[in-house]
């Protein structure tokens, strides 16, 4: 492929990987200077910036194919399904819940103990009891008389 024409305001850098020998390999990393020239088209100059890496191959033979087969493997990422859920147009995001069935007649709830007709029933003997016995019904305690007025002298 060959090129006609570059936009040279467009690049910023150059990235090269040099090929030494068999086992070498320099890759280094220049920024790009545009310098005045005496013509329209500038002059292209390069400064190294970095990194600067000298790499060298060290395995020449193949693993077992266990130890690849290990090395290769990649994690399953994928979305988990959801279950026992719906998109609806209308109500969007719609799902089930599956519970068993409830046995209201054995589910013990709490009752307001004034409501109680046993503890009522006990509440107004006590109260009969009471009058007639002269008390106040309440702990069976015999009623306060009034303090009589202290004499003066």
């Amino acid at each position: 492929m060959q090129v006609s024409s570059l936009n040279l305001a467009g690049f910023d850098r150059v990235v090269t990987a040099t090929a030494l020998s068999e086992s070498a390999v320099l890759l280094r990393q220049y920024t790009i200077k545009l310098k005045k020239s005496g013509t329209r088209i500038p002059r292209v100059a390069l400064e190294e910036m970095g990194p600067r890496l000298n790499l060298s191959v060290r395995r020449t033979k193949l693993p077992p194919v266990d130890v690849e087969k290990e090395a290769c493997r990649v994690a399953r990422v994928g979305k988990k399904t959801e279950k026992n859920v719906e998109y609806d147009m209308l109500d969007g995001r719609v799902g089930r819940i599956y519970m068993p069935a409830q046995k209201v007649d054995t589910i013990a709830l709490s009752k307001m103990k004034g409501l109680k007709r046993q503890r009522r029933e006990d509440a107004s003997e006590r109260k009969t009891h009471a009058k007639k016995a002269g008390t106040s019904g309440k702990g069976g305690r015999p009623k306060r008389k009034p303090a009589a007025p202290a004499a003066s002298e």
